[in-house]
C-alpha cells in the first residue's frame, strides 16, 4: 500500500511535489487542472525531475468539472478531447493511472441515458489510454444520486478496460448514510485507486481523520474492510488544511490502521 498527497491546482505543482517529497509520501496524486496546473502549462520534463530525485510515483487526476455526461453530444465530445490532453501529460510524467469522475445529469432522463452518455465517452478514453499503457478510473462524487452506485456498476460492465475510484468521502454524501461497504462489496475487485478523508455527512470538506465531533465512522474498520478486499494500492490523503500536520498525522494513523488490520 502506498500512501500520497494532491497538489493544490491553484499552487506551483513544481512546489507541491518538493514539498511532498521533503514529508516522505509514497507518491503525487497529480491534478491536472486550472488555474495552474492544465496540461497546457505542464513541464513534464521538470515535474519528472522532481518525482524523481524523492523517487515518488504519481497518480493522474482530472477535473472533476468535466462534464462528459451531459446530454449534449457536442459537449461530451468537446470533453474527450480535453481527458485526451489529460492522458497525453499524464503519459509523459509516467502515470499509469488517470482518474475521470461520475457525471450527475438532470433527474428527467432516464438511468440508461445517463450510463449510455458515460459508456460513450469512457470506452474511447480507455481504448487511448491502454495504447500508452494507462488505465482510466472513475470516481464516484459527492451527492451523485441514489442510484449512483448502481449506475457505476453498469458503466463498468460495459466498459471492460475501466477500473473504479473509491471515496470515503463522498461514499457518505449519497443516500444520507455511509455507502463505503457497499462499494467496497459491488466494486472491490474492480478497485484500482482510493481517496480518504473525512466529513461530518453534509458536504466533502476534506478533513482529517477525526475531525468531526461525535462521527460514526470508525476509521480503523473502514481500513481493515478496505484491506480484507485484497487492495494494496495507492491510497491519496485528500486532506485539504492549512496546517500541514493534520495532513501527516493522518498519514501516520493511515499507516498505524493498515498495519493493524
Amino acid at each position: 500500500m502506498k500512501i500520497g498527497a494532491m497538489n493544490h491546482p491553484a499552487r506551483n505543482p513544481l512546489e507541491e511535489i518538493e514539498c511532498f517529497g521533503r514529508q516522505g509520501f509514497d507518491f503525487v496524486d497529480f491534478t491536472l487542472e486550472p488555474p495552474a496546473a492544465d496540461p497546457g502549462q505542464i513541464d513534464p520534463v521538470a515535474v519528472r525531475a522532481v518525482l524523481d530525485r524523492y523517487s515518488l510515483g504519481v497518480v493522474a487526476h482530472t477535473a472533476w468539472f468535466i462534464p462528459f455526461g451531459s446530454p449534449f453530444a457536442s459537449v461530451r465530445e468537446a470533453c474527450l478531447r480535453e481527458f485526451k490532453r489529460a492522458l497525453d501529460m499524464a503519459h509523459k510524467i509516467g502515470a499509469k493511472v488517470m482518474n475521470t469522475h461520475y457525471c450527475k445529469a438532470p433527474g428527467f432522463f432516464s438511468k440508461e441515458q445517463v450510463i449510455g452518455w458515460h459508456v460513450e465517452v469512457l470506452s474511447r478514453l480507455c481504448q487511448e489510454a491502454a495504447k500508452v499503457g494507462v488505465t482510466i478510473v472513475l470516481e464516484h462524487i459527492p451527492h451523485g444520486g441514489s442510484e449512483q452506485l448502481e449506475n457505476i456498476v453498469e458503466i463498468m460492465n460495459r466498459v471492460p478496460l475501466l477500473r473504479f475510484h473509491l471515496d470515503s468521502g463522498h461514499a457518505k454524501l449519497e443516500r444520507g448514510y455511509d455507502r463505503w461497504e457497499e462499494y467496497l462489496e459491488k466494486l472491490g475487485p474492480k478497485l484500482l485507486h482510493v481517496h480518504l478523508s473525512e466529513n461530518d455527512g453534509t458536504a466533502d470538506q476534506h478533513l482529517p481523520f477525526g475531525a468531526v465531533p461525535r462521527n460514526p465512522t470508525n476509521w480503523p474498520q473502514h481500513i481493515k474492510k478496505l484491506k480484507a478486499t485484497g487492495y494494496d494500492g495507492t491510497i491519496t490523503l485528500e486532506v485539504f488544511s492549512a496546517h500541514k500536520e493534520y495532513l501527516l498525522l493522518s498519514r501516520d494513523l493511515l499507516r498505524k490502521w493498515w498495519d493493524e488490520a
